[in-house]
């Protein structure tokens, strides 16, 4: 199971509810209100003045009305001259716009009418209210049944069992409710426009005896697959049926699935290090919706974190070496919520020490026979390191093993002794304590302490022994050669016997 530590619950949280918490003296800007101050069914005949209210902090940009027969549009008008005066809400920052509006059906055939009022705010947010009424031209005309929508479930994805509100009107008692769910191409573009003369859909019935007086039905979303749908309702008796009202909801029941793709290893640089989640997911759902949450940790300045619903890239520094962390949470529209962790490493990479006397570069291991001076320029400026390191290389130089001064140019004093040579060492040490060294042998020209003056005296002992060992082997072989010709001179042959 993954674990996550309950401060990353806490900004989990904290992104949620932030939207909604304002400061003292802020100022609101909460979505417009409209009332309309009529019951549903009422019977009209030529003339209504519609009465109600409008509440916002400042007056509406636009204010209209309308008047539906069906699905057809049958009047129509601009409202917003009548919102001549307000009245203060007492404890708000909001304000009232009474309003009363004229509506003359003497033109309008018998209908169960829907009465619309539209309005927007400076802020582009909208509202709109609607209340059925019913015409009829003559008293035997016969009045079809209409259904609306209690509550919007088109803001935002519902899941499990979820209660939807409903509104059943007649003229002559209360209506049974028949309901649809679609996922059909054809039906979803019908549904944009609110209402759908006949759709082709399976329609579940539901008495009006389960309906009232609570008027609402219950819809299991767990027989579902994730994704989005057309929810319509329609009001029916024994002899007919309304047109349908349409909602486009979306149903979420499953988490998401959170992904993060990125290196676990690399050599440290100046670059930024880039985390992809976009293959991050909702089943039926896409990345659409998802809001990410990165959590980054192992850095100096501590965890860092940041969020947002575009947010499927996160780049991190790459120039510090380390251990770090990366989580990921999604949360999608429905509040479901999955979290992944990936774990990488910043390698840092050793500088590369670079030495020179006196402008001459040098290896390490080598030996170098300096003119007489009192001090020759050393030099550390050529070592090398990743872009991020090599800013703040520092270079320590030893004589003879004992560290003297640190710098990227200094001056090397002559030695006070210089009956034998002696020994520079570079060590060149990055900001991670990486480092890489390099040794030199160095003496005086014409001085003992000459590493070549040096290798002079040894060669000659070497040469002197060599002659010396030479003549001894000559000597004695003169000598023997010389016995060996005494010893011949004295000799003299066996006489042998003649038998003659």
């Amino acid at each position: 199971m993954l674990k996550v530590r309950w401060w990353h619950l806490w900004m989990l949280s904290l992104l949620f509810f932030s939207s909604t918490v304002t400061a003292e003296n802020q100022v609101n800007n909460d979505p417009p209100q409209l009332i309309i101050d009529l019951d549903h069914g009422s019977n009209i005949n030529d003339n209504l003045s519609l009465a109600g209210a409008y509440v916002d902090e400042s007056a509406p940009e636009i204010f209209i009305w309308k008047i539906y027969d069906g699905t057809s549009i049958v009047d129509s008008g601009d409202a917003i001259d009548i919102l001549d005066h307000h009245e203060e809400v007492l404890g708000s920052s909001r304000y009232t716009w009474p309003f009363s509006i004229e509506l003359n059906f003497s033109g309008i055939e018998s209908c169960s009418c829907l009465i619309v009022i539209e309005a927007t705010d400076t802020s582009q947010q909208h509202v709109s209210e609607e209340v059925v009424v019913f015409h009829a031209v003559n008293s035997s005309d016969n009045l079809p049944p209409r259904a609306l929508f209690g509550n919007d479930l088109s803001e935002s994805r519902v899941s499990g069992l979820e209660a939807v509100n409903v509104i059943l009107v007649d003229d002559e008692g209360p209506p049974n409710l028949e309901w649809a769910l679609s996922n059909e191409s054809e039906v979803a573009v019908s549904c944009a426009l609110s209402w759908i003369e006949n759709p082709s859909v399976n329609w579940s019935y539901v008495d009006h005896s389960e309906i009232f007086p609570h008027l609402a039905f219950t819809l299991d979303t767990t027989e579902y697959s994730d994704g989005a749908y057309s929810l319509l309702i329609r009001a029916s008796t024994e002899n007919e049926s309304s047109i349908s009202a349409c909602q486009t909801i979306g149903i979420d029941n499953h988490l998401p699935t959170a992904s993060i793709s990125g290196p676990t290893e690399l050599t440290e640089s100046m670059d930024m290090i880039e985390f992809d989640g976009s293959s991050s997911s909702d089943e039926g759902w896409g990345r659409e919706g998802l809001i990410f949450l990165w959590v980054h940790e192992g850095g100096d300045e501590g965890p860092i974190v940041v969020s947002g619903s575009d947010l499927s890239i996160f780049q991190a520094d790459g120039s510090q070496a380390g251990n770090y962390t990366l989580t990921l949470t999604v949360v999608d529209d429905a509040g479901f919520s999955s979290s992944i962790i990936h774990e990488y490493s910043i390698l840092n990479q050793a500088p590369d020490a670079a030495l020179r006397i006196g402008g001459q570069p040098l290896s390490d291991g080598d030996r170098i026979t300096l003119v007489d001076s009192d001090q020759w320029t050393i030099e550390c400026g050529d070592s090398d390191d990743t872009d991020n390191d090599r800013g703040s290389l520092l270079c320590t130089w030893s004589i003879d093993g004992e560290p003297t001064m640190t710098g990227w140019t200094r001056q090397l004093e002559k030695p006070a002794d210089l009956s034998h040579s002696h020994t520079l060492t570079l060590l060149v040490t990055d900001n991670d304590g990486a480092s890489d060294s390099i040794t030199v042998t160095f003496g005086v020209q014409g001085t003992p302490s000459d590493p070549s003056y040096s290798e002079d005296k040894h060669e000659f002992g070497v040469w002197t022994s060599a002659l010396i060992i030479i003549a001894t082997i000559s000597s004695i072989t003169i000598i023997l050669i010389t016995i060996k010709r005494r010893i011949s001179n004295h000799s003299s042959p066996i006489p042998k016997w003649n038998r003659e």
